[in-house]
């Protein structure tokens, strides 16, 4: 049960802006610096106290036993020459970089940021590092704890891999359909375009069935590539919508922007000249375009633009493939006998 009559311990206080606990009246038989020692040794957080010349002072158990050390002794000897590699990974000298850090935390008081240590054995270690000035017995020292994150580093990558097609290594439909809704919101803010294209590979399955799903695999990993490197804005990007298909998002591109890389689509698939002996439209690989471009509003969602999208694809199917067809998202059909058209479409195309 914890006592609640406090009356005999001092609140702690601001010296020189940083904090120091008053324990000079708790009437313990402990001293201050015991309690200090107890609290480092038990907390489960990695924890080092390094003087201005960078040397530790102390470490606690946490400390030597993330980086596989024995002892404390051990710890303090070897840490500087066996867990600093040589550089860090924005190119800046380990050692240089650390010298900075430790001083920005000695005249600032705090410091935070991300570490890549090295394991004694020679692994990579990133960890975020929290530095703290304090004042003790009229001198300052840097606390320095170290938050090991690697398994969140693992964590992060596994969770991107469920957005990633494997064959094609491009986004999958999940990733798509996550954020393609999230993207019509924010640009519903600010009244800015969107314009989708979903890309069908004409008579695939006559590919496959003839030169077989190794070459058909290829195929894919191909195309899917060279559509990646034909979308030129950082926040445009190609997913692969399923089997033969991909979908292009354009934010904030107009009609003309959509025309523009359609047509640019087709030809860079054209010019990689893949033979395909077995397809009407071609003797060689080629890819039909459904394109659709709207104002992103309220009232419209990642379906309207896929829909419209697919119906154009269609169009360009039935014009003879090897082309793109547009129709703008508010140009969906909105009357009872149009909507019950476009249901018997839908249904046909199932």
């Amino acid at each position: 049960m914890v006592n609640e009559n406090t009356d005999n311990i001092n609140a702690p206080h601001l010296q020189n802006g940083d904090l120091a606990p008053d324990y000079s009246n708790t009437g313990s038989q402990f001293s201050s610096e015991e309690y200090t020692k107890l609290m480092l040794d038990a907390s489960p957080l990695c924890s080092q106290i390094w003087n201005r010349n960078l040397v530790t002072i102390d470490c606690n158990k946490a400390a030597y036993k993330l980086y596989g050390f024995g002892s404390k002794e051990e710890y303090v000897r070897r840490f500087f020459t066996d867990c600093l590699p040589e550089f860090q990974p924005d190119g800046q000298c380990s050692a240089e970089k650390a010298a900075m850090l430790v001083n920005r935390a000695f005249e600032e008081g705090r410091c935070v940021f991300e570490w890549m240590h090295k394991m004694p054995d020679g692994t990579p270690m990133p960890a975020e590092i929290t530095l703290v000035r304090v004042f003790f017995k009229g001198e300052y020292y840097v606390i320095g704890y170290t938050r090991d994150m690697r398994d969140i580093s693992r964590l992060e990558a596994e969770v991107e891999k469920i957005y990633y097609d494997p064959l094609t290594g491009i986004y999958n439909r999940r990733y798509l359909d996550k954020h393609l809704e999230r993207l019509i919101k924010t640009l519903s803010r600010t009244n800015g375009n969107l314009s989708l294209l979903i890309i069908d590979i004409d008579r695939f399955k006559n590919y496959n069935d003839s030169y077989g799903h190794s070459e058909g695999d290829n195929c894919l990993k191909t195309v899917a590539l060279t559509l990646e490197k034909n979308i030129a804005r950082a926040d445009d990007f190609v997913a692969r919508y399923g089997g033969e298909e991909f979908v292009v998002v354009l934010p904030n591109a107009d009609e003309l922007g959509a025309h523009i890389v359609a047509n640019r689509l087709l030809e860079s698939i054209r010019k990689l000249k893949i033979p395909h002996e077995y397809s009407d439209a071609a003797g060689f690989v080629t890819i039909s375009i459904g394109v659709t471009s709207s104002r992103a509003t309220r009232t419209l969602s990642s379906n309207d633009f896929i829909s419209q999208a697919d119906r154009m694809l269609y169009v360009a199917k039935q014009t003879g493939r090897n082309r793109y067809a547009f129709a703008a998202t508010t140009d969906i059909p909105r009357s009872y006998q149009q909507k019950k058209q476009l249901y018997l479409y839908n249904a046909a195309r199932r």
